[in-house]
């Protein structure tokens, strides 16, 4: 009796590889033949769009489980999310401005209109879409691979967007009422006036202030400092999925023209956030005496603009924008070269609420030109 069963399922067992088999040949013949037409132009048959389509979104539903949704002030990402997306997702999925190109209409498959992206996808599945793309759609991965702060940004972005009109869109973007051809902001400068308004968008003017508090105001910064950024986001040494792209096709004299024309501006004057008196106070002793048994020099030493001009200048900068920024830095995300190894190190040595305090700090300090002005030592900061 149980050689009888056990033949019968070697029976089945060899019926089952043969057919296996068999598929695997038929399927490597169709492939030779070369019998199916992988042209855009020919659209794929139902049976494979559903699969396609059940593929993706179980890969989709599945990766994204570990995603974790942090708390944050979306409303403070969204506009930054906008600037981005009007520069590198428009020109593909539209915008409520701006109509898909009829070439990207020719491509399978083709870039989806987002309006409703938010309402098929929940954050986490969209942050996971955004930071790793999708193979065989053209929708590239996120250029700075470990910026999820940045990526967040974008799905903030995309969670308004259903509610979202041209007016709206435009404010967020700072486009000025011209035709929509002329709203659409390429990454390739060929007229020298077209860079710096491009960079207002996100960084402010002398009217404006910068699109989001995370992201950082350039007048009266040191041109040295803003050289060297603009060649590390260049070269890959410092990552940023929002600079990386603009800074990729900057030539040298663009790169010299920018940082002057900023290092000459009069400073942004931001308006601070309200501050407790003793986190001030703390914030102040840091960056004018430092920690000395923390190993934590002063900030102010070589922040204040009267050190190298490869340092930024500090003050009035946003706090939110400095904590994002050493918060890089003891993620290790930001000492690929000699400068940002340096600050790796004092990143590390400070504590939360000391980084909470020296920040609030540096951001009360409104006039960052300070070649006339006295040392941070003697209080004249």
């Amino acid at each position: 009796m149980i050689g009888v069963f056990v033949r019968r399922w070697k029976l089945i067992g060899l019926v089952a590889l043969g057919t296996v088999a068999l598929l695997i040949f038929l399927a490597a013949i169709f492939m030779a033949s070369g019998v199916y037409n992988v042209a855009a132009s020919e659209r794929h048959f139902l049976v494979t769009n559903k699969l396609l389509a059940f593929t993706l979104q179980r890969s989709i539903e599945t990766h994204s489980m570990f995603v974790e949704v942090p708390k944050q002030n979306e409303e403070d990402l969204v506009p930054l999310g906008a600037n981005h997306f009007s520069s590198a997702c428009a020109l593909c999925h539209g915008s409520p401005t701006e109509r898909r190109n009829a070439v990207v209409l020719r491509m399978l498959p083709t870039p989806p209109p987002l309006k409703e992206a938010a309402t098929k996808w929940t954050p986490a599945q969209l942050f996971w879409i955004v930071k790793h793309g999708l193979k065989y759609t053209g929708m590239p991965a996120w250029p700075g691979a470990q910026r999820d702060d940045e990526v967040w940004a974008v799905v903030a972005f995309l969670r308004r967007l259903p509610d979202m009109d041209r007016a709206e869109y435009r404010r967020l973007v700072r486009a000025e009422p011209r035709t929509e051809s002329e709203e659409r902001s390429p990454l390739v400068f060929e007229q020298k006036e077209e860079l710096p308004h491009f960079c207002s968008r996100c960084h402010g003017t002398a009217s404006t202030l910068p699109a989001s508090r995370r992201v950082p105001a350039l007048h009266g910064q040191s041109a040295g400092y803003l050289k060297r950024a603009l060649e590390e986001y260049r070269n890959g040494t410092r990552s940023s999925g929002f600079m990386e792209p603009v800074a990729t096709n900057l030539t040298a004299a663009q790169i010299d023209s920018l940082s002057n024309e900023y290092a000459e501006r009069d400073p942004i004057h931001t308006a601070p956030v309200p501050k407790d008196s003793r986190s001030l106070k703390r914030g102040r002793a840091i960056a004018e005496i430092g920690i000395r048994e923390s190993g934590i020099p002063p900030c102010l030493a070589c922040h204040s603009g009267r050190a190298s001009k490869q340092f930024p200048i500090l003050r009035g900068l946003s706090a939110d924008y400095m904590m994002g920024q050493l918060s890089l830095w003891r993620r290790g995300l930001r000492d690929e070269t000699a400068y940002g190894a340096i600050m790796a190190v004092i990143a590390n040595r400070l504590n939360q609420q000391q980084i909470r305090d020296v920040t609030a700090y540096l951001e009360s300090l409104q006039n960052k030109h300070s070649a006339d002005r006295p040392s941070a030592g003697r209080g004249g900061e």
